[in-house]
């Protein structure tokens, strides 16, 4: 990995990680329904990222529209919507550990694997590392008394639909800078991705909420600014990693940071900032976090 996208990754990183750090403080300052947090969140930060990143394209144009962008995009849509679902379900039915252990999983090794049919695989070496990586998830994801076999099959579903689908999400971000009709879109992907997800997820608050979704919109002033910080951050840091990825970075190395390396850092931040205590098997977890990540930017990379 060149040193400037090293830096770029690191900058992908500390964003994502913003995001996650404001998204855990609108989450304790919504004052709706809590059933109501993440499909208002959902909508909000999909229609913004949309408009953001729409007006950060008016500085690239012209605009590179095609069937294949928004069938891709629509599909992601979709696939980006059914995982916000499958991340709620998923959190109140079985272990955090695992189902975290599986998305972000999903996230690193079903991009990895399609990368091979771009000649951008990793080494063998690489491979270990990853499985380092993966272990270290459930480590630190880990809470005191749960079992990595305590939940339901309801549960083990939902974790299924998340790996499956966190990796299809990534895949095709990929997909779209490498092939030959889509390689000179910009942020048309990310447009029409953001833009379908919210309104699947507007949808389906009226279908769940029924009127009620309206009002659900409702916020303090508190919950308003970490709403507007975190979807800031979410446009920022999709924007930017479409951006890596169309100038050609290695999207298995951008994929395992942007999966494993948030939830390092927000781990620690969360830690730090919130208090938030951490066993000595989660510490244990970030040590060889950190050993992964470090080695398989060395000697994972093709």
């Amino acid at each position: 990995m060149e040193f400037v996208d090293f830096l770029l990754v690191l900058l992908l990183v500390s964003i994502y990680t913003g995001q996650s750090f404001f998204c855990k403080l609108y989450t304790k300052q919504y004052p709706g329904n809590p059933e109501a947090t993440s499909p208002v969140f959902s909508v909000v930060s999909g229609l913004l990222t949309a408009l953001a990143a729409f007006s950060f394209s008016l500085f690239s144009l012209p605009f590179h529209w095609n069937w294949q962008i928004i069938v891709m995009g629509i599909a992601n849509g979709v696939i980006l919507a059914v995982y916000n679902y499958a991340m709620v379900k998923a959190s109140e039915c079985g272990p955090y550990s695992v189902q975290m252990s599986l998305m972000l999983s999903g996230g690193i090794l079903i991009p990895a694997f399609i990368s091979y049919a771009y000649g951008k695989g990793l080494k063998p070496l690489g491979w270990l590392f990853v499985a380092i990586i993966v272990v270290s998830v459930f480590l630190i994801s880990k809470k005191e008394g749960e079992s990595f076999f305590s939940g339901n099959g309801r549960f083990w579903c939902f974790c299924l639909i998340l790996f499956v689908f966190n990796g299809l999400y990534g895949a095709i971000f990929a997909h779209q800078g490498v092939y030959e009709a889509t390689v000179h879109s910009k942020n048309e992907l990310i447009i029409c991705t953001f833009g379908i997800s919210g309104l699947i997820n507007f949808a389906l608050g009226l279908i769940r909420r029924k009127k009620n979704f309206l009002f659900d919109f409702k916020q303090s002033g508190s919950s308003f600014l970490f709403l507007m910080l975190c979807s800031l951050c979410t446009s920022s840091a999709i924007i930017l990693l479409a951006t890596l990825i169309n100038n050609g970075m290695n999207t298995t190395l951008l994929f395992t940071f942007d999966n494993a390396g948030v939830l390092f850092f927000s781990v620690i931040c969360s830690a730090i900032f919130l208090k938030e205590r951490l066993s000595a098997l989660n510490w244990i977890g970030c040590a060889s976090m950190a050993l992964g990540l470090i080695g398989i930017v060395f000697w994972g990379g093709a």
